[in-house]
């Protein structure tokens, strides 16, 4: 019942709150392009907007990508926060004052995401490295926030991005993206703030 209490003020506040984060289209659309390989083979990575990205809800973002199965790569931002603190939707949990809720990308904007660094992985989460899970399950979100599941880092968000297959690809070929090896410790140790022109940085240097 607590759960159920949860999600539902949960999408109260986003209701609130989606003018802050803009009126963005539910999904991402992409005409059919070229089937370009990604520079990196890795199933997950890194990906830092490039001074030339001309969409503006993703400059400056640095987002964690996926790819599982046939369909196109999702992925989150992970260095955009919002000025929400978790407790505003989940009061019932110490923990949740500590943190803030970030914007995770323009699809699917009403869904709770999150990403855990240690612990245990759930079932239908998507193992992003063998210390990284990104899941979507609010039991198991409350667990971890009341403690009764550990972990060394959590960040918790609303959206996030997609791809169309190939979608991806044609935006690296063009140059809107830099795609960077996974980084644990820039995804969680590097302050939000920060994070974008520190790894901008570090592209710019392997390619140089």
């Amino acid at each position: 019942m607590i759960y159920q209490t949860m999600f539902s003020r949960y999408r109260f506040l986003l209701f609130l709150c989606l003018p802050l984060v803009g009126n963005w289209p539910a999904m991402l659309h992409a005409d059919q392009l070229e089937q370009l390989p990604l520079p990196l083979g890795s199933s997950s990575f890194l990906l830092v907007a490039s001074q030339h990205m001309a969409d503006p809800r993703f400059r400056k973002t640095v987002l964690v990508v996926t790819r599982h199965g046939h369909t196109g790569p999702i992925g989150v931002i992970v260095n955009r926060p919002q000025h929400i603190k978790l407790s505003k939707i989940f009061p019932d949990f110490p923990a949740a004052k500590e943190m803030s809720l970030f914007y995770g990308g323009p699809a699917y904007i009403k869904q709770v995401s999150y990403l855990v660094r240690g612990g245990e992985t759930v079932t239908g989460a998507l193992t992003i490295s063998s210390n990284i899970y990104l899941a979507y399950d609010l039991p198991t979100l409350g667990e971890l926030l009341s403690g009764k599941r550990g972990y060394k880092d959590l960040r918790v968000m609303h959206g996030l991005a997609s791809w169309a297959l190939g979608q991806l690809e044609y935006e690296v070929k063009i140059g809107s993206w830099y795609v960077l090896p996974l980084d644990e410790a820039s995804i969680f140790e590097l302050t939000p703030a920060k994070m974008w022109q520190e790894l901008f940085d570090r592209a710019n240097s392997i390619v140089l």
